[in-house]
């Protein structure tokens, strides 16, 4: 593979140097199989820690092409950035500016689909992937009654202590060998670039937060269908958590900063709003699970005033579908 590096259109600096898919990549309308060879990751980047480049080695060994589109990172992080372009001939998207993760996630799937790629890797920077993650991925689709309408096959993941996790409880369907899920976490998860086209892509005035929930269901409005895993081929970490003793029960909490306190709440209650009908059991969850996380801020986070302002502010702006207003 090679190096290349573009920027976001903005700058209308383009310097390219990419490698081709492989020919099993078809232009026909038949879903492929997801393989090493017929998977691009996309990784979004911003200000990413000194492991990035051992992890980016596990995903390089599972896909055919790696697509970081970095958030304006600078310094250590930047040459960091770097390194991994370098040594797996990563293709390179600059943002001017930190456009979110929606954005970014968009402009690496149109480059992709612009080489021929029809499944993508969706991944978080900070997202440690098993050495079997893509073939377990691989054998949810192959094993599903439904193939034409997967759009999304999540990872169930562990935490940092090791526990494992899932977005809700799995639909009953059919024995195959992975659940079927109203949503899933969007690192880690195959997406096919064919539903990404026909649902119109992830919604940018999320900017973050809620983009993969909101994708999930509105794919499942069109008919699609959001499978998982069942065992665990990833460390996912949201936020910052630490563990707490409270009663006889050992919980955890996410230490989400405040900013990313204001997101959560603004586009929860969005998606509350847009989904009570549409999909009452998933609100009814989510509301009952965020509720959890609200107690568990104000019993063992930091900052909580400032915490709990942001999430009536956040609330407050999405009641009213005030998507504009972010969070400096």
């Amino acid at each position: 593979m090679r190096d290349s590096i573009q920027t976001s259109s903005r700058d209308e600096l383009i310097l390219e140097n990419a490698p081709t898919p492989a020919a099993s990549i078809a232009s026909d309308t038949a879903i492929p199989l997801p393989a090493v060879n017929t998977i691009c990751a996309i990784v979004v980047t911003y200000y990413p820690d000194s492991g990035f480049a051992d992890r980016m080695e596990r995903v390089a060994k599972q896909v055919s092409q790696i697509v970081i589109v970095d958030n304006r990172s600078e310094g250590e992080s930047a040459r960091r950035i770097q390194e991994v372009v370098q040594r797996f001939g990563t293709h390179l998207i600059l943002n001017a500016s930190n456009e979110g993760i929606a954005p970014a996630l968009n402009a690496g799937v149109r480059w992709a689909e612009s080489q021929g790629y029809r499944w993508v890797l969706t991944l978080d920077q900070d997202t440690l992937v098993e050495a079997d993650m893509v073939s377990s991925l691989a054998q949810v689709f192959r094993s599903n009654p439904f193939p034409q309408q997967a759009a999304v096959i999540g990872s169930n993941s562990r935490d940092q202590f090791g526990k494992a996790t899932s977005s809700d409880e799995p639909i009953e369907s059919g024995g195959f060998r992975g659940k079927e899920m109203k949503t899933v976490l969007m690192s880690g998860s195959l997406v096919s670039v064919d539903a990404f086209t026909s649902i119109g892509g992830f919604r940018e005035d999320f900017f973050m937060d809620c983009v993969d929930h909101e994708y999930c269901l509105r794919a499942r409005s069109h008919g699609y269908r959001i499978l998982m895993t069942e065992k665990p081929v990833m460390e996912h970490c949201p936020g910052a958590p630490t563990q707490h003793r409270l009663l006889w029960k050992t919980i955890r909490t996410s230490n989400h900063s405040i900013s990313r306190r204001y997101f959560l709440a603004r586009n929860s209650t969005i998606l509350v709003r847009e989904y009570s009908f549409v999909e009452p059991m998933w609100v009814l969850n989510y509301i009952w699970s965020y509720a959890k996380t609200l107690i568990l801020l104000c019993l063992f986070e930091t900052q909580r005033v400032a915490k709990l302002k942001a999430f009536i502010r956040g609330c407050v702006d999405g009641a009213m579908g005030r998507t504009t207003i972010s969070v400096s």
